[in-house]
C-alpha cells in the first residue's frame, strides 16, 4: 500500500485494489494463519513499463513485462507461503488470492477499462491496477471492488464442495480461509474493498468501519505495524466525512445505484458471515480451532 493512496481522490483510475490475506487459524495442526494481516503495497510498475513502451514502441515488450511481473510475483508468493506452511497450502492460498483479484479484473474489463497488471506481494497479498482514462465513477469503482469478494466467495465454495467430496479436512480449512480473507476485505474502510463499496452507499459508513477496526484491534490484540498504517492512512477520509469536505463526486451517486450497491454489499456480507461460521462450527469432525 503506497502512502500516497491516502491522498488520492477515491476515483483515481490508477488506485490499486488490494487483496488482504489475514491471520487466521486453519484445520488441524499444520493449518495456521497464512501470512498475517495483509494489505497490498502500492508499486508503480506501470510508469516504468509505460516509459519502455514509449521509448521502444513494442507492444510485445509491454505484454511480456506484464506477464513476467504477474508470473514472477505469483511464484514468489507461493514460495513464501510454502516455506512456512508447506507447498499444498502455499499453492492453494495464492490461488485463492488470484481468484479474488481475477474478480476485480473481470469487472474492470467489463467496463472497458485497461488493466496494466496484477501484482502479488509475498506475505501481503496482491493488488490490481487499472486505467479508466478519467471516465470512472464512484459507482463503477464500487462495482469493481465488489468483484473481488464475489469471486473470492465462489472460490471458497468450490473448496468447500471439494472437501465434501473428498472428505479432506484441508479443503474445509481452505474454504474457511477464503471466507475469512474476503470477509476481512468487506470492512467498510477506505483501504479495503468494503470501503470502496460503501463509498457508493454512504461514506458515513467509513466512520463505523474505522471504529470497528480500532475496537477489534484492542479487543483481540490485533495491533501490528501494518494495521497501524491502515488506521493512519484511513484518517484523512474519515476526517473528510466528519467535516463534510468529501469529494463531491460521492454525492453524484444516484439513488438507484446506492440501493443496488446496498443489496450487493450487505447480501455478500451476510453470505460470507454465514459461510465462515458454518465452516468453523457445523462441519462434522472438521471444526476449525
Amino acid at each position: 500500500m503506497n502512502p500516497n493512496d491516502a491522498e488520492r481522490p477515491p476515483n483515481d483510475p490508477n488506485a490499486p485494489i488490494e487483496s488482504r490475506p489475514a491471520d487466521h487459524p486453519a484445520s488441524g495442526r499444520r493449518w495456521k494463519a497464512a501470512g498475517g494481516t495483509a494489505v497490498g503495497i502500492g508499486l508503480f510498475f506501470a510508469k516504468f513499463k509505460g516509459l519502455l513502451f514509449a521509448l521502444l514502441n513494442l507492444k510485445w515488450l509491454l505484454f511480456g513485462s506484464k506477464f513476467l511481473l504477474t508470473g514472477f510475483s505469483f511464484l514468489a508468493s507461493i514460495f513464501f507461503y510454502a516455506a512456512f506452511f508447506g507447498w499444498k497450502f502455499g499453492i492453494v492460498f495464492v490461488l485463492l488470492i488470484a481468484v479474488h483479484e481475477l474478480g476485480h479484473v473481470i469487472f474492470v474489463r467489463g467496463y472497458g477499462f485497461k488493466t496494466p497488471a496484477m501484482v502479488f506481494v509475498p506475505g501481503l497479498g496482491a493488488f490490481t491496477t487499472w486505467n479508466a482514462d478519467g471516465a470512472q465513477t464512484v459507482y463503477q469503482e464500487s462495482v469493481i471492488a465488489f468483484g473481488g469478494p464475489l469471486l473470492g466467495t465462489i472460490g471458497g465454495l468450490v473448496c468447500f464442495a471439494y472437501g465434501a467430496i473428498t472428505n479432506e479436512p484441508f479443503w474445509y480449512a481452505a474454504a474457511n480461509t477464503a471466507f475469512f480473507l474476503n470477509l476481512f476485505n468487506m470492512i467498510p474502510l477506505g483501504v479495503f474493498d468494503g470501503g470502496r463499496m460503501t463509498g457508493a452507499i454512504s461514506p458515513v459508513l467509513w466512520i463505523l468501519g474505522f471504529v470497528l477496526v480500532i475496537v477489534a484491534a484492542v479487543a483481540f490484540h490485533w495491533w501490528s505495524p501494518i494495521l497501524l498504517l491502515i488506521v493512519l492512512f484511513s484518517i484523512p477520509r474519515v476526517v473528510a466525512v466528519w467535516r463534510g469536505t468529501l469529494d463531491p463526486r460521492f454525492a453524484a451517486v444516484t439513488a438507484r445505484e446506492r440501493i443496488t450497491m446496498s443489496v450487493a454489499y450487505f447480501g455478500l456480507l451476510g453470505l460470507l458471515l454465514a459461510c465462515l461460521v458454518f465452516t468453523r462450527t457445523a462441519v462434522p469432525g472438521h471444526a476449525i480451532g
